[in-house]
């Protein structure tokens, strides 16, 4: 076996290496999977943009030369118009003003010109209205080379013109001589006609001059109105990809075609410009970059799709495998937390298991000795009399061990719940004096109670497990206190509590040989004892404090120690208890201590209902010593078919026993209660039972029982009960 165990070593070790360089190995793969994938999506995005910008740059080029065409046809449209305007004129010779008046306005209406007029050699223009002075924008050419004059007017009417100005020769009224002839259309008008924006308002075109000033201004909803394009630019434009302002602006200076990109408005535009011939003018094409993106990253998104699919993959097989490494480490440190967790429970197990054994042992042994010691000195009365004493403490001490190890039990598994009732402070710490002055006063110690600091003394609060933990506190205060020492118990109300309630202090303090702070930091633990019986010579399981504080838990309390060794010890309870609403004045309930045992039974007829012989034996002498006529039966049933053949009368009180063959207690109290004779069916009936929780002396009264006796029996406690029971039924 032991040439195994280094084998079983290295096979782990090496189990463990193999794991060990798994983690890095998945992280770096990670890594580089991510980041190649990152590259690829980068590489795509910025193949994809220079796609875009090669396709608008395409695009907006064609479609600027399209606009820039259609614009140079409509201007030589109209200087078509303005020839045979002044054909016109030669021929027809109007030679006053009205008659020229009505000359133009009908060479205007049959242009469908916005504006048309006639210039003289002193710069004066003939309209269809009147004679006003040229304005210094309009251009006329100076000699006729068959290229029209193209210009721009503000202001002029409803809107901005723009003008065609041709030569002509000829005679005006009043001796003047024509030298032009001009013809203009409205910025807006001209847009309608030659389409320059789209309806969807995604794609448009305007015309400026080269300072940035428009002469056709299209509607540009993420652009402000504003009358320069590049005065609004300059305020609201982001420039990317190496364009700017600047080299647009100096492009349209030296009358060079370009393209720009830039953002507004945190949408990307696209803007062609292109001059127009026979003009200063350009044409910019603007168009957002969705309009044409779109189908462009169609590829993008399949190409980025597709990444992420493939990185997703790699993710999972990368996720399974890390799964896989997950698994075995929690598994490995499972077990490995599996065997720690086993080899302290074993040790503790052992542990508690050597301290139980002797201290159950210890009380065995006496009981089995001095039982040996009284059957041989059977005739010594004194003799046998001291030795059934002392069975009688081990007995007790015996029951209190297990009691104990039980009461651990049922709160581990949470079968204990605090049910409250109503409670008297003062009257709890009265009846605690009753019961413990007898073993304070054995050891010689002072035993002091103070609730003069409690304002509200009636309370609501499970007076069963409160007394539980005054009794264990007040247990090991007795223990481990050397005689001549002191006990007390103070209760006080301080701090706030919510509304109905009040903040309860409690402080059970000893001048006994206290604790090390070691041990003071496991006191409650379960099993826990700072020395073994067989060190300190005092008995017990250590479980008292470790049920206390599960009570005190329970009671949604907290529970500290103050402690030293030689200094005695401190135990300090703070606790809501819920107040009881009307207040009875302090000292107006009294305290009844009841004195039992001495009751006169002479007379009395039992019924001991119970399957097992020996305890049935126990009984019968017991109950017949104190003046009882006796009669037993087995199990339930025999117990009923006795009571209905007897009739009422026959026993004055049943004692049952609850687990039994063929009808258990419960079963049988039932069947009694159900009789139809009244006087039959309410005979008292007490359960004697080894089910001594408080669950099971609720489950007896709910069954219809009196009252309820744990075994093993206390004789003292028996006859109390039995004696409350009858002498109030003859009351």
């Amino acid at each position: 076996m032991e040439q195994r165990f280094p084998k079983k070593n290295r096979q782990a070790e090496g189990e463990h290496s193999k794991v060990s360089w798994l983690l890095p190995a998945l992280g770096i793969l990670v890594v580089v999977v991510v980041l190649s994938t990152w590259w690829l999506l980068q590489s795509a995005r910025t193949t994809t943009g220079k796609a875009v910008q090669d396709l608008s740059r395409l695009y907006l080029e064609e479609l600027t030369l399209q606009q820039t065409s259609q614009f140079a046809e409509a201007l030589d449209d109209q200087a078509q118009l303005l020839r045979t305007t002044v054909h016109s004129f030669q021929e027809q010779s109007p030679g006053d003003p009205e008659t020229l008046a009505a000359f133009v306005g009908r060479m205007k209406e049959v242009s469908s010109a916005d504006f048309l007029g006639l210039v003289d050699s002193r710069g004066m223009v003939y309209t269809e209205s009147g004679i006003f002075q040229k304005s210094p924008e309009f251009r006329v050419p100076e000699e006729d080379h068959g290229v029209p004059a193209i210009s721009f007017l503000q202001g002029l009417g409803r809107g901005n013109l723009v003008l065609v100005t041709i030569p002509a020769q000829g005679d005006l009224p009043d001796g003047q001589r024509l030298t032009a002839v001009v013809m203009g259309l409205y910025a807006d008008t001209m847009a309608r006609q030659l389409s320059l924006s789209e309806t969807r308002g995604r794609s448009f075109s305007n015309v400026v001059m080269p300072d940035g000033s428009y002469v056709i201004r299209t509607r540009h909803t993420h652009l402000r109105e504003d009358s320069n394009v590049f005065e609004a630019l300059q305020k609201d434009a982001w420039f990317a990809d190496g364009y700017s302002l600047e080299g647009w602006q100096q492009d349209l200076e030296a009358g060079r075609p370009g393209m720009a990109s830039y953002e507004l408005q945190g949408l990307m535009h696209y803007t062609y410009y292109m001059p127009i011939a026979g003009t200063d003018w350009f044409i910019m094409t603007t168009m957002h970059y969705d309009l044409i993106s779109g189908s462009v990253s169609v590829i993008q998104s399949t190409l980025t799709r597709n990444s992420m699919v493939q990185l997703a993959l790699v993710l999972l097989v990368l996720s399974a495998l890390f799964l896989v490494y997950l698994l075995m480490q929690k598994r490995n440190e499972s077990l490995h937390l599996e065997k720690i967790q086993a080899e302290e429970g074993n040790k503790a197990k052992s542990l508690f298991l050597s301290n139980m054994s002797h201290d159950i042992r210890t009380p065995m042994n006496a009981i089995i000795g001095f039982t040996h010691l009284a059957v041989k000195n059977v005739e010594d009365t004194g003799k046998v009399r001291d030795y059934l004493e002392k069975i009688l403490a081990s007995s007790n001490h015996l029951l209190a061990l297990i009691n104990d190890v039980l009461e651990m039990s049922r709160i581990e598994s949470g079968k204990i719940h605090i049910e409250e009732t109503r409670c008297n402070i003062p009257e709890m710490l009265r009846e605690l004096y009753e019961i413990m002055h007898g073993q304070m006063e054995e050891k010689h110690l002072e035993f002091v109670t103070d609730t003069s600091g409690v304002v509200h003394e009636q309370v609501y609060c499970d007076r069963l497990r409160m007394n539980q933990v005054f009794l264990n506190l007040l247990g090991n205060a007795v223990k481990f206190t050397p005689e001549g020492g002191r006990v007390s118990v103070v209760v006080e109300q301080e701090g706030e509590a919510p509304e109905g309630f009040g903040a309860y202090v409690i402080r059970v303090r000893d001048t006994g040989i206290g604790m090390t702070p070691e041990f003071a930091k496991k006191v409650f633990q379960p099993f826990e004892r700072e020395r073994t019986s067989t060190v300190s010579g005092i008995q017990g399981t250590g479980l008292g404090m470790s049920i206390t504080r599960n009570i005190v838990n329970l009671m949604h309390g907290t529970i500290d120690v103050v402690t030293a060794p030689g200094r005695g010890t401190e135990f300090i309870i703070r606790v809501a208890l819920r107040l009881v609403e009307q207040q009875e004045p302090a000292g107006a309930k009294a305290v009844k201590v009841q004195k039992t045992g001495g009751g006169d039974f002479a007379g009395k007829k039992i019924l001991v209902v119970e399957d097992n012989e020996l305890n049935r034996e126990i009984a019968l002498e017991i109950l017949m010593e104190a003046g009882f006529q006796v009669d037993e039966a087995e199990d339930g049933s025999v117990a009923l078919e006795k009571l209905c053949s007897l009739g009422p009368g026959a026993y004055d009180l049943v004692l049952m026993d609850i687990q039994m063959p063929v009808m258990d207690g419960y079963q049988a109290t039932r069947m009694i209660r159900g009789l139809d004779d009244r006087r039959l069916a309410e005979v008292p009936i007490i359960a004697m039972t080894a089910n001594a929780f408080d669950e099971d002396r609720k489950a007896a009264l709910e069954a219809g029982m009196n009252g309820h006796l744990a075994k093993p029996l206390d004789v003292g406690m028996m006859f109390s009960v039995l004696e409350e029971i009858l002498c109030s039924g003859e009351n």
